[in-house]
């Protein structure tokens, strides 16, 4: 299936613009620091990420995948299910970020380094993922530190939304 593909097939979740009560209650637990319901993942690659080519097919994923592009409105008095918002003010380059760790760009350093980035509260008046491009690693290769919050995605949704940006085969064209 292509990336393309992804787009029309009728497999692909479509989201309700009403939180499920599950959803709800991981928005209203996240308000406790211990209670977070964010997931991250490093993935490490063999090369240096094209930063432009990755921050465009983000970019095109917001377009495939609109909950990238909305923030969540709480009902008042948090009666009923909070709401899911197109974000007015969507910036890709406060999601898509690019960072490069110091010489000599250890496995321990890019651990530390996402431990850090994932473990940092979400602005709760955005759309609730972010993505950092590293370089900078010991032997040339680059890396994706991926922090997604469960109410954006579970993890068969974080799946196909990785499908918009990793390609499953070296040198694949790139989508019309």
């Amino acid at each position: 299936m292509t990336n393309d593909a992804l787009l029309t097939d009728p497999q692909v979740p479509r989201f309700d613009s009403r939180m499920s009560e599950a959803e709800g209650l991981m928005w209203r637990m996240e308000k406790d620091p211990f209670l977070a319901s964010t997931f991250g993942n490093v993935t490490v690659l063999d090369r240096p990420i094209n930063y432009s080519l990755f921050r465009e097919r983000m970019q095109r994923a917001t377009i495939a995948v609109p909950r990238l592009r909305q923030r969540v409105r709480p009902t008042p008095a948090a009666l009923g299910a909070p709401r899911w918002v197109d974000d007015p003010e969507f910036n890709i380059d406060y999601h898509v970020r690019r960072m490069s760790l110091p010489t000599p760009g250890t496995q321990r350093q890019l651990l530390d380094l996402a431990t850090l980035i994932i473990n940092d509260p979400f602005e709760r008046t955005r759309p609730l993922w972010q993505i950092v491009v590293v370089d900078g690693l010991a032997g040339g290769g680059g890396a994706l530190i991926i922090k997604l919050h469960h109410t954006v995605a579970d993890g068969e949704g974080g799946v196909m939304l990785s499908l918009q940006f990793i390609d499953l085969e070296r040198n694949a064209p790139l989508p019309p």
